[in-house]
């Protein structure tokens, strides 16, 4: 094979070079798009899930007929709403008198991804709060 006769061959290859950069490229784009895409989908369930969780058991809380069965029922509630692939944490706060709001605060965190060697790296951390009225009407009991 001469010079002239493997640049003739070169020449004749040019398109079979810009269709393979073309899929490195749009393999280079589209798989780590996928992966974001993914991620932000495992964010916004476990926000929802972290809100639903929160309106939960402030409502539980509010509707108790006392202090201590407050937290009881916003442990109940958050329970009932725990998955296993979200966990979720409470904390209430606020006073359990007539006319008084009570908040939840309502935690949870998700992994931003994991590599099977090296495990999960970095977590995003996300707050939900709710809060509602104790009935300024109702008999609250009292504990003597």
């Amino acid at each position: 094979m001469t010079l002239r006769g493997a640049t003739r061959r070169l020449h004749e290859q040019h398109g079979e070079a810009e269709i393979l950069s073309a899929i490195l490229l749009l393999a280079g784009v589209l798989i780590p798009a996928m992966f974001l895409i993914a991620l932000f989908a495992r964010i916004e369930h476990a926000q929802g899930s972290a809100q639903q969780a929160a309106l939960d058991t402030v409502r539980s809380a509010v509707q108790a007929p006392d202090a201590q069965a407050a937290s009881a029922a916003a442990n109940e509630a958050l329970a009932r709403e725990q998955t296993s692939s979200t966990p979720l944490t409470v904390s209430l706060a606020g006073t359990f008198t007539r006319g008084q709001r009570m908040t939840a605060t309502v935690t949870t965190s998700v992994p931003v991804g994991s590599l099977p060697l090296l495990g999960h790296f970095g977590t995003i951390t996300l707050h939900a709060n709710a809060s509602a009225p104790v009935d300024r009407y109702r008999s609250i009991l009292e504990r003597p």
